[in-house]
């Protein structure tokens, strides 16, 4: 192999692995790091902590249409974004009855960021997920009531449906995948824009 190819392969190598780096994912008991801290470092060399500050909150306003309603922030220091997004999260389970159904659920999570010079700390995202289901008509007992269920993390005496059970298994797996994707995917959108920003 020569090695004009070999540079290649490796350049293809490091955007492959660029471009499915995970910053976190899901277990029982949330989220974590790949080295199972609550949180990761994302370094940026040469760059002063409010210019990371600012980059990043620029980001997020380019990525969300109302970002000022859920942002809370200490000026250079850190950055909290709560949001929430409807239908986010399609997952398949049985919901008491026979078989299984298609279920999608909205998602409100919390991103947090802090700065440093050369350093931006992301804690681990803390979500919910929630869906509306409309009662239905049984014969004997009449039309069931309306409301809010929860997709519990880890299943309780009394939920109906959680993404793992209290041993640790796993349940549901296309939630846990699901979230997990979302997650990096929207990290890794707001890390790409705010380096896109003054080209540091």
């Amino acid at each position: 192999m020569n090695i004009k190819k070999a540079f290649s392969i490796l350049i293809l190598l490091l955007v492959t692995q660029l471009s499915f780096a995970q910053y976190f994912k899901l277990t029982p008991q949330g989220f974590v790091s790949n080295d199972n801290n609550d949180f990761t470092v994302v370094n940026v060399p040469n760059a002063k902590q409010k210019d990371l500050y600012k980059n990043v909150l620029n980001a997020i306003n380019t990525m969300y249409s109302n970002p000022q309603k859920g942002l809370n922030v200490v000026e250079g220091e850190s950055i909290s974004l709560t949001a929430y997004e409807e239908k986010a999260l399609p997952v398949r389970h049985s919901a008491g009855g026979f078989g299984k159904g298609n279920y999608k659920y909205d998602l409100s999570y919390t991103l947090s960021f802090l700065f440093k010079d050369g350093k931006i700390r992301i804690n681990s995202p803390v979500f919910e997920c929630k869906r509306w289901y409309e009662g239905t008509y049984k014969p004997t007992s009449g039309w069931g009531s309306s409301g809010w269920t929860t997709l519990k993390l880890v299943k309780g005496d009394r939920d109906r449906v959680a993404i793992y059970d209290k041993n640790g298994k796993l349940l549901l797996e296309d939630a846990a995948s699901g979230l997990n994707d979302h997650f990096n995917s929207v990290l890794k959108q707001i890390m790409e824009k705010s380096q896109k920003i003054n080209n540091w």
